[in-house]
Order: C-alpha cells, then structure tokens, then sequence
C-alpha cells in the first residue's frame, strides 16, 4: 500500500493554498501540508453549509479567478490561517469554501442560543480524498505519526529525517545550521551569527543572505505532520534567531550526558561502567567537530572547547581502562594522541603507567624525557608535580604503579570528581563515621581566643527596674551575637550581664586573635550609648570540648587571666594580653602597657588588605626559575597585546606573594588587590583594592573621564565602580563594566593585575575573574592570581585547559635554599650544627616557618636549646597548621590524630589498631591525606605488604599529637605499642592496604 501512495502522489499534481505543487516532493510534506489545511478547513465549516465554490468543493476543478485572488493575497501572507482570515475580512471567497458569519448569526439567535457546530468531516479509510489522493490506513509505524529528525555534529554536519539524509544548501547555510546547533535552545545574536559565518570582510548584503539562508532552514527544518518528533524549530527572537531542538536529537548533548555520566561512575571508582560509558560517549564522534565546516577556514572557539572536552573525555577512559588492566590494549591509542597532543601532561603520565606495566620501563622514562624537553624548550616550563613523581615511582620500581588487586582502588593519577584534569578526593573517603565512639575530637588542646564583655545594666537601665534591666540585657545579647558571629567567633554563653565569646573554635583561623580584638571594638563602639562596658581579650592554649549538639565549651587557666583583664579594664575601654597583643597585628595599641597589667587597645585599621601579615625584607631564594616563567609572559603580553591569566598556588607562607612582588616591582602600571578572611567588605575586597588603586573615592569620576573621556561611557564606569569602592551585600555584578574598565587602563598602558589570596573571595569575584579570561579584548593585561590549594576545592576546573591561562605550583624551598635563607635572616648569630639541623628540619622549607623562627632564636629573651625536640613552635606558624587541619574532615582529621600517635611511618593496620577503626575506611582517609600533601607514600611493608605513609613535614605531626589529651594519647599508644608487638603472621592477616 505505501508503494501505491507513492506513486499516486508523485503523479498527481496538487493544488495548495493556489499554488500547484508538483510530483517530487516526500510524502510526509505533502500529506502533512494537506491534511493540516483540509482540518482547518472542516473546523471552519458549518453543519448549514451554503453550496461551495471553491478548487476543492468542484473536485478538482480549476478556476482562474481564484488563481488571480489567490495569488493577489499571497504577497501578504504565506500562513494559511492569516490567508483565510484576510480574505474573510475582505468579504472573498476561502479557498475551501465560501466566507462564513458565524458569529454574525450567533449573535442574532439571542443569548442562550447558538448554532449547534458541525460535526468533523472525516475520510473514510480506503476512500478517496476531495483532491483524488487515496487515505491511507493508520498505522502506527507511518511517519506521521512519529517521526525523528536527528542532529550530527560531532564529524560532518548531518541533518537525518527517520535515518535519511536532508540535503542542505550552500556552505553559508550550512555554517548558519551548525553555529545555531552549537548554541542550540539558547538566543544567537544576528550579529554573531554574521560575525561567524564572515569572520572578516563581511559584504553589504550579508544581513540579506542570513536572512535567505535562515529562510531555506525554516523549509528543512518545519516539523512534517502533528505528530513529529525531534523536529527543529527555527524561531526569530530579538536580538537574532533561536533553533529549538531535542536534546536527544542532537549528538553533541548525548556525548556530554554520557560524559558525566561516565564521570560519575569513574569519581564511584566502578571503573568498568566507567570504561563503558565513556567508551560509548567517544563512539559518537565520526572525525572532528563540523569537520566539513572546518576545511572550509570556519575556526570558531566553540569548536575548541568541544576538542578539548573530547581530550578530557578520552584522558578519563584511559583512566579506567588503565585500573581494569587494559594497559595493553590502550598504548597504541596513547601514542598516536600524543603525538597531536604533545603538551597534555596526564596523557604522557598514562602512557608511562601502561609502558611500565607493559614491562616498558625504558619506553616509559623516554616519555618522560621526551615530555619534558618538549615543556621546557617551548614554554620554558618543568612538568607538574604529579608527572616527576610518576617518573621517580618508575625510576624506584615503586609496587604503587603495579595493578591493585580490585579495579576499585585508587591509583597515583587520581580521577576529578567534576573536572578530568584536577585531582579531587572520591566522595567515598568522607563516610559516615564507623560506630566507634569518636572521642578522640570532641576534647581537644587547642590554641584560642577568649574575650568577655561585662555591661552594667543597672546604670543603663536607670532605677533598675527589672524589665527596664531585661530590655538592656536583650539589646547588649543582640550586639555581642552579631559581632561575634560577623567575625567568625561563637558566642559560649552568658552569667548575668557578663557574656563570653570563643574565637578559634571549632575551626582555627591564622587570625583569631586579630578577629577577637576587632569583636571587641566594634561592641564597644556599639554599646556605648546603650551601656558602660568592660572588655578583656585572652589568647592562649585551652582545652576544648566540642559537643555534638549545642555551644562548645573551653575551660583552663585561660579564662580566669581573661576575666581578671575584664575586671581591671577601665568603662568603655578593651585589655588585651601581650600574647594578643603580638598576635593581633592590624591593631592600634596604647604605647605603654596598662599599669596594672596587659594592653589597651585603640583602634584597628580597615580590612581591606591591611590585615596581611607583614612582610619582611625576605631574600629572594630559589624562585628565579618562576620569575623567569613570570617576566616571559609579561614581555609576551606586551609583544602580541593580548591578555594572559596566571594563578600561583602554593601553601600559606610558601612564597607566593614574595615572588609576584619581585614581578611588579619593575612594572610601570600595577593594580594590587587583597582578598580577606573576614571584614565589612562582604568579599569583594580585592576589587575594591583595585578601584582604589586606580584613584581615590574623591577622584575616581575625574580619573575615569581622564581615561575615557567625559560622556555616557565615564558616567556608567563611574556609576559601577563606585558600588566597588563602598560595597555592600546586594551589590549588583556588572561584569562588562568593570572588565571594560581594566581593558581601558591595558589599552593605554600595560597592566599587571596582582589578586592576592584568591580562596578568601566570595564566587562573583571568582565568576569575574573566569569571565574577564573569556571575553577580555585585544589589550595587554596580565592578570596573576595567588591562591592556596583550597580554590581548587571551590574550583576544581579553575583555568583547567584555557589557552591564555598558566597555573604555577610553588614547592617548598631545598635543604640547601632553607639553610641559605636562615643563614641570611641570622647573620649575627651563631649557632652550634644541631641547631642548624633542628632549624632545617621545623622550617621544612617554608620561607614564612623561617622567618617566625628566626625572630625566636634571635629573642635574647628565647632560650635556644640544642635539641630539636626542645625547640617550641611560635604562635603564628601554630595557627597556619592548625588552620590546615582543622580544613580536614571530621573522620579524617581524627584519622590523622591517631597517626602522629603511632610514629613517622605509619601503615593503615598500624592506625587502624590504635584508633579502633575499620581498616579500609582508615586506608581510604589515608589515601586523602596523601592528596591533601599531608603524608606522603613511602612504599610497602615488606613483611606485612601494606602501603606505609611518612609525614610531609614534622611540625603536622607534633602539632596534630599535642591536640590530644595526654591520658587519651596514652591510651592510643598503648594501643598503637601492642599492635607492633603481634606476630608478623597475624599482621599479615589483618593488612588493609
């Protein structure tokens, strides 16, 4: 039957809305096209319908006065329901019947009457049509009924109408479908779309041939029938046109759905569904994206981003495969990728792995050799960390790079778990805790801030009528609550009118004790028309006990000094400690002492950037190779004009700072901006830093009319940067505004754009500065981000794979860097050669650990003992680790404690036992630390084959032992003690990595 209406279609000419449609045309358009206007015309009809006079009503019959009056109407409309409402207005015929007033006579039957509507005409099945077209039977596979039009983009451009190709136009059509494809669903300015289809010279009628070619799509693309699927609508939409399309129509979608699909399952560690997924994302591709438009010279960022996602994608495959042990199966793949691909540093690890268990270990170090003359010669860089390990655990035959026993372990390249190219912790590390009670961390030793606040109510309250007292009391609660928490502090309670806050607790800052003092000040300053107050402030070590519901609680000998600073404090005055006082360094402090005891605190400087410790006259070690790396982008910068984006990693106190202001200090235009931890600034500091630095809240309109002249353009800049100089929590981000005004400054002058401590902005900041990587214009800026590890956590994808963005990690300083930065920061002391090892050994390369430690052995008040056992640690580089651990998960913390316990190597049995946890929730937490650079893999026992960790720096484990209570730490090392003494056999037994 279907043969049968195929041919009568093709033979028979059709009449359509006056035109006469020939045969050749699919049988879908031209049942769809007639069916929808013959429906359209029954629903019109009448059941009292007057004699018709139409082409249709004569069977067939052609008139060629309705030819004239169809072909007049045709310029106004192609739609065939304005066709007919037109032609109704203007009292002619429709073509499928004579002009109808229906409403007309509803209206003069009277209300409550009406023409009862006529019945819908239907043909019967197997009976011939108005126009000699046979009906054909309903059936659920024919295309009416449910078609699919299907989208390729990931190869040629291919349109398939139910597995058969549409043909297309010309190459600007074709360009016009894939760029509309690749934002699919989402507004295509008509402005880009010519940009994209005319990259340069774009003629006079470009508008015009958009406007043909959207036109010729809107002829493939119209959905065939009422019942089609996956058909595309192009749709016009200000300020350009909108291509609706199915998601699951479109080739591209499907490859991102399985994508993270497959990163789901690979981020889980089930790497065979892993390999599954990915490996059916990757079979979609049939050759480069829009490769037909590609030969054409089309080059378009889309089609950029779409390869390096692919790379990603094929980077996460090998992953699995590799932890199923499909290495042999993947090196030749590896290779041919790579040699495209040279630069890709987790490739070239992939393949060294798969060589070394290939038994290739030679071919694995020429990778490495061959990577790394590549990076070096070209880009003047040395590869990452995770690259010169992999070389070093070859060079070491390390049992890490063999096979694990269950494809569910984790290997030395760790798998993001939302981005390919960032090594995230797996979700299955942070389990819930085992069912052993967990006291290890609800009593711990900790380094805290105490301050107390004593209101006297009765004066404020007059007489001292109770409810005046209570009203008084209630408003001093809300003040002391809302500083305190604005600062990061908790509020402990309170005895009558005297109120106590913890600052440190549960998680230590480096700067409690400036944040205690600035809680202290502003209550005073917002108590002092409510009340007369009293302020002591205490800093020191107390022990802490962290319920697991409810207000922590600290006690020691702490308090009591911080009461007694309460008590002599004068009304309307804050005492401080000297421990405060030295730790507190953006404080403006009285110049002599109290004369009772502690320090009387004035005032504090602004937040914004002034609470950075203060850097010392540090020398410059080991950094040269950095800031040549630095100095070359700058000079390309200037050379090329174009922008590049930079982001410095490294520990607190590595030298981050140091190194960008050897950079800036040569550089004629630099704008400096300061994230920071707390403040009224509502993290948007660092661009206010670099408003500031630019022109002062006075000067800025004069200063930005300088720059770009007096007009609408200075007025809106103006407008926007003064909600950055002053902002406030409901500030309104207007990202071209301030990207137009740092493209402004670039234009006349090269700018360096320094943002320090990144990880402390809130997320529009990190939204612009992302932003200003993709869209900044063709300006010499360089813009360089210094940030800890903990951005990553925020921003695992951060710059990962941008053309214009580098990412330098800072590794701690040598044993010999360390000797020789001591040595110039004690040039007048001598010391004997165990102290200078005991020295080395607790600075462990930190330029900051350094400094602190050379200001307390050059302390003539400081007795330096020869022993580095014997050597305390100085408050500030407390805080910095402290910091660092308390950033750790609960479990895994505790994990920790138990560790620095058991000794400087330690084995998830050995943990394990002292802690009294299960073995494989410990070997996972451990695996955690060794990624969070706390501990570092050692090899394997070779008695018992479990993998052994050593601490990364000795001061994490003095610092995370001393937390515990010494009868808990007895406790754990006796437990810690009788696991050492078993026998080896049971050991065995009971390994767990």
């Amino acid at each position: 039957m279907s043969q049968l209406f195929r041919r009568l279609n093709w033979l028979l000419p059709v009449r359509h809305h006056g035109r006469l449609i020939r045969g050749g045309c699919a049988i879908e358009r031209r049942w769809a096209a007639l069916l929808t206007s013959f429906s359209d015309a029954d629903r019109r009809r009448p059941e009292h319908n007057s004699k018709p006079k139409s082409d249709q009503a004569r069977g067939g019959r052609h008139d060629p006065q309705d030819d004239r009056r169809r072909s007049g109407s045709r310029r106004c409309s192609r739609d065939p329901g304005t066709h007919a409402l037109r032609r109704h207005r203007a009292g002619r015929r429709h073509p499928v019947g004579p002009r109808r007033h229906h409403h007309l006579r509803r209206h003069a039957v009277g209300p409550g009457h009406h023409t009862p509507r006529a019945p819908e005409r239907r043909h019967p099945v197997g009976r011939r049509h108005p126009l000699g077209l046979i009906t054909p039977p309903p059936s659920g596979n024919h295309p009416m009924e449910a078609r699919t039009m299907r989208f390729h983009l990931l190869g040629s451009l291919e349109v398939l109408d139910d597995d058969m190709p549409v043909p297309l136009g010309g190459v600007k059509q074709r360009a016009a479908l894939g760029f509309l494809l690749l934002h699919a669903n989402r507004v295509v300015a008509t402005s880009k779309l010519l940009q994209a289809l005319w990259s340069r010279d774009v003629p006079p009628t470009a508008r015009k041939m958009l406007q043909n070619a959207v036109s010729g799509l809107r002829g493939v693309l119209t959905p065939h029938g009422s019942g089609s699927e996956g058909s595309a609508l192009l749709l016009t939409h200000a300020p350009g046109y909108l291509l609706r399309v199915d998601q699951n129509s479109l080739d591209l979608s499907r490859f991102q759905q399985l994508t993270e699909q497959g990163r789901g399952e690979l981020s889980s560690g089930d790497w065979p569904a892993a390999a599954k997924v990915l490996r059916k994302a990757l079979s979609l591709w049939r050759g480069p994206v829009l490769a037909d438009l590609a030969e054409t010279g089309i080059n378009w960022p889309e089609l950029t981003a779409i390869k390096d996602w692919r790379l990603a994608t094929q980077e996460d495959c090998f992953e699995a495969e590799l932890a199923c042990g499909r290495h042999y199966e993947i090196i030749g793949e590896l290779e041919s990728l790579i040699e495209v691909e040279p630069y890709r540093e987790r490739l070239n690890g992939q393949l060294m792995l798969a060589l070394y268990r290939c038994g290739r270990q030679v071919d694995a170090l020429s990778v490495y050799r061959r990577t790394r003359a590549a990076l070096v010669e070209e880009l003047g860089l040395e590869p990452g960390r995770e690259l010169q390990e992999m070389e070093r655990a070859i060079l070491d035959h390390a049992p890490v790079l063999d096979l694990p026993p269950s494809v569910q372990r984790r290997h030395l390249l760790a798998v993001g778990q939302s981005s390919p190219v960032v090594i995230t912790p797996p979700p299955a590390v942070e389990s819930p805790a085992p069912a052993v009670a967990m006291d290890v961390t609800t009593v711990e030793r900790k380094l805290v801030s105490v301050v107390m606040v004593s209101a006297q109510l009765g004066l404020a309250a007059g007489d001292g009528d109770p409810e005046d007292v209570d009203e008084v009391h209630q408003e001093v609660d809300s003040v002391v609550s809302a500083e305190v928490a604005r600062l990061g502090g908790v509020v402990g309670g309170n005895v009558g009118s005297v109120f106590l806050a913890l600052f440190g607790v549960p998680r230590t800052s480096e700067d409690d004790a400036d944040r205690a003092v600035r809680a202290a000040l502003a209550i005073r300053d917002r108590l002092s028309s409510v009340a007369d107050v009293q302020i002591g402030v205490a800093t020191g070590e107390s022990l802490v006990r962290l319920p697991a519901s409810g207000a922590p609680s600290a006690t020691g000998v702490l308090l009591d000094q911080c009461r007694q600073l309460m008590a002599l404090s004068p009304l309307g005055a804050v005492r401080a400690c000297s421990a405060t006082r030295d730790a507190a360094g953006s404080v403006t402090w009285a110049t002599d002492p109290a004369p009772t005891s502690g320090w009387q605190a004035v005032s504090c400087v602004s937040p914004r950037g002034a609470t950075r410790r203060s850097q010392a006259a540090v020398p410059f070690v080991e950094r040269e190779r950095e800031l040549s790396v630095l100095q070359g982008l700058l000079d390309e910068v200037r050379t090329r004009r174009r922008p590049h984006f930079v982001t410095v990693l490294g520990e607190a106190g590595v030298g981050k700072t140091r190194l960008v202001n050897e950079l800036t200090s040569s550089c004629s235009t630099a704008l400096r901006g300061t994230a920071t931890a707390f403040g009224d600034d509502h993290g948007y500091g660092l661009l206010s830093d670099v408003v500031r630095g630019f022109a002062s809240p006075e000067t800025l309109r004069a200063a930005v009319s300088s720059l770009v002249g007096v007009g609408e353009l200075a007025d809106h800049l103006t407008s926007s940067l003064t909600g950055l100089v002053e902002p406030s929590p409901d500030l309104s981000a207007d990202f071209p505004s301030w990207r137009r005004f740092l493209e402004e400054i670039a234009d006349s002058d090269p700018l360096v754009v320094f943002l320090e401590d990144l990880h402390w902005a809130n997320d529009v900041v990190l939204d612009f500065v992302e932003e200003l990587s993709e869209h900044a214009g063709s300006v010499p800026l360089l813009v360089i981000a210094t940030a800890r590890p903990e951005l990553l956590q925020r921003r695992p994808s951060w710059f990962g794979g941008k053309r214009n963005a580098t990412t330098i990690s800072l590794e701690p300083l040598s044993h010999n860097g360390t000797r020789s930065l001591l040595n110039s920061l004690l040039e007048t002391r001598e010391l004997s050669a165990d102290l200078w090892q005991a020295l080395v050994s607790c600075v462990g390369g930190n330029p900051l650990f350094a400094t602190e430690y050379a200001r307390m052995v050059a302390d003539p008040r400081m007795p330096c003992l020869h022993n580095e056992a014997s050597l305390p640690v100085p408050p500030s580089v407390r805080g910095v680790l402290t910091a660092q651990l308390d950033s750790l998960p609960f479990e895994v913390k505790a994990v920790l404690q138990d560790a620095a316990v058991v000794g400087d190597l330690v084995s998830p049995g050995a943990v394990a036992a002292t802690g009294q946890r299960d073995p494989g929730d410990v070997a996972k937490a451990l695996e955690l630390l060794e990624q969070r650079d706390f501990l570092r893999r050692q090899g394997r026992n070779s008695e018992t084959g479990e993998i052994e960790y050593g601490f990364r720096h000795l001061l994490v484990r003095d610092v995370v032992a001393e937390q515990l209570p010494r009868a808990l730490r007895a406790r754990k090392h006796e437990r810690a003690l009788a696991w050492f003494e078993e026998p080896a056999l049971d050991l065995i037994d009971r390994r767990a990595g």
